[in-house]
């Protein structure tokens, strides 16, 4: 029989946390400036997601942006579609960190990841995309109302 002590988190936990931390401008430059340079190359195209935060000292950046797992190009493409309805960056990230059932209980930041419920890795990559984006447009809809 394993014994776990309820005070030091496995790994699962630590992994599930560096995704939905928040780093500040700082914090995220120093992160960035450890890279690798190939993997700069989507930062110096785009300007990363950015939560504005009305009671923290700075905004912050959040920390799945820098895993080497991300698909950018969608995560750009859900971006814009919240900006062409005008609605903030904040928005994104309530919705990325949220599970959903039709993400099969993940979150948007999993899927964005690549760690899909069996439900949506059966599906074919161009299904799967389409999927997560009329999700992202049922979204805005119910903002938007």
């Amino acid at each position: 029989m394993t014994m776990t002590n309820p005070e030091v988190p496995n790994p699962e936990e630590v992994a599930q946390h560096s995704r939905y931390g928040l780093l500040s401008s700082a914090e995220f430059s120093e992160h960035l400036s450890a890279l690798p340079v190939g993997d700069l190359r989507f930062f110096c195209m785009q300007s990363p997601l950015k939560i504005l935060s009305a009671d923290a000292a700075e905004d912050a950046y959040p920390a799945f942006q820098l895993d080497a797992r991300l698909n950018h190009s969608l995560l750009s493409r859900v971006r814009e579609l919240y900006r062409l309805q005008t609605l903030s960056e904040n928005f994104v990230w309530d919705f990325l960190r949220t599970r959903h059932k039709l993400l099969g209980g993940k979150t948007g930041v999993d899927f964005l990841l690549g760690c899909f419920s069996v439900e949506i890795i059966a599906m074919p990559p161009l299904e799967r995309e389409d999927h997560f984006l009329d999700l992202i447009c049922e979204e805005i809809g119910r903002l938007s109302q």
